[in-house]
C-alpha cells in the first residue's frame, strides 16, 4: 500500500517550570503514514437526532466533508470503521466481525458495589431532592432514538466495519495491524471523545488518534450556539490533551498524491 504525508497539528506544552499559558502554542507536524496502518472511524453518523439544530448540521458536515473522505479512504485501500452506537451496530451483519461474547450476548454484570448507595446513584428515596427536575417522557424522543440508522449518504459498503465496544474495535485494530485512528462524526463533546472506543479510550490503549476537525460538531447551548465556542473548544482539548487534529481537505490531497 502507498503512504501518505499529512500534516497534524497539536497544543505543544513546554517542560519547563514557570511557563505561562500563553506559552502552551498550536505546532504542526507532518506525518508520514503507511496506509495499510490507518483507519478512518466514524462515530455516530446518524440518521436522525432528537436535537435538530445538530441534526441539520449534521447532515450538511456528513454529505459535504464526510463522504468525500470516506470515498477517499476507499479508494486509496485505508480501513473504514462505522461506530454508530451499539444499539444502531446490530442493524449491519459487519457487526459480528471480531466480536466476543460480550459484544454478542451481553456484558456480565460486575458485583455490586454499596457505595454511592443505589439510591443515591437512582437519586430516589432520601436522595431524591438531588435530581435535575424531572420533565414528562415524550414518545417522539424515545422513539427517534430507538429507530436512528446511520445517514443513508455514510452507510457501510463492502469492505468497511462496524463495530460495537471498544473491545471490538481494539481486536480489529489488532488484526489488521492499524496504529493511526483518524476519527470523524458526532458528537465533538460527547461520543467522539467519550465513548469506550472514542480517541481518549484509544488513546490510553497506546494508538495515535487524530480529529479531522471540520468533519465533527459539538452539541451547543443557549451561550455557545451563535459562535460554536464548544465545538471550537473540543478541538482544542483534543490538541491539548489527547491527540491531534488535521482536516479532511489534507488528507483527501494527501490520498491524491498518493495515487
Amino acid at each position: 500500500m502507498p503512504n501518505i504525508s499529512v500534516p497534524v497539528r497539536y497544543y505543544h506544552q513546554p517542560r519547563t517550570a514557570y511557563v505561562t499559558e500563553a506559552d502552551f502554542q498550536l505546532k504542526t507536524l507532518e506525518w508520514d503514514l503507511d496506509v495499510s496502518q490507518i483507519t478512518l472511524i466514524l462515530v455516530d453518523v446518524w440518521s436522525d437526532h432528537y436535537v435538530s439544530t445538530h441534526l441539520e448540521r449534521g447532515r450538511d458536515i456528513t454529505v459535504n466533508r464526510i463522504r468525500p473522505l470516506t470515498d477517499a479512504f476507499r479508494r486509496m485501500g485505508g480501513t473504514v470503521i462505522h461506530a454508530p452506537s451499539p444499539d444502531c451496530a446490530k442493524r449491519y451483519p459487519q457487526w459480528t466481525q471480531f466480536a466476543g461474547d460480550h459484544e454478542t450476548h451481553g456484558r456480565s454484570g460486575k458485583p455490586a458495589d454499596n457505595w454511592p448507595p443505589p439510591d443515591f446513584r437512582s437519586k430516589t428515596g432520601d436522595y431524591e431532592k438531588f435530581a435535575r427536575p424531572k420533565e414528562p417522557h415524550q414518545q417522539l424522543f424515545h422513539n427517534i432514538i430507538a429507530n436512528r440508522d446511520i445517514i443513508p449518504e455514510s452507510r457501510p459498503q463492502e469492505g468497511d466495519h462496524v463495530i460495537v465496544t471498544g473491545d471490538q474495535l481494539h481486536r480489529l485494530l489488532k488484526h489488521k495491524k492499524i496504529l493511526q485512528l483518524f476519527y470523524a462524526g458526532f458528537a465533538a463533546n460527547m461520543c467522539v471523545p467519550f465513548r469506550d472506543y472514542g480517541m481518549r479510550a484509544l488513546t490510553d490503549r497506546g494508538y495515535d488518534t487524530i480529529l479531522v476537525r471540520d468533519c465533527t460538531s459539538a452539541i451547543e447551548v443557549e451561550d455557545t450556539f451563535d459562535d460554536f465556542d464548544l465545538t471550537r473548544n473540543a478541538i482544542i482539548d483534543t490538541e491539548l490533551t489527547v491527540g491531534y487534529s488535521t482536516t479532511s481537505a489534507d488528507l483527501i490531497n494527501a490520498s491524491e498524491k498518493a495515487g
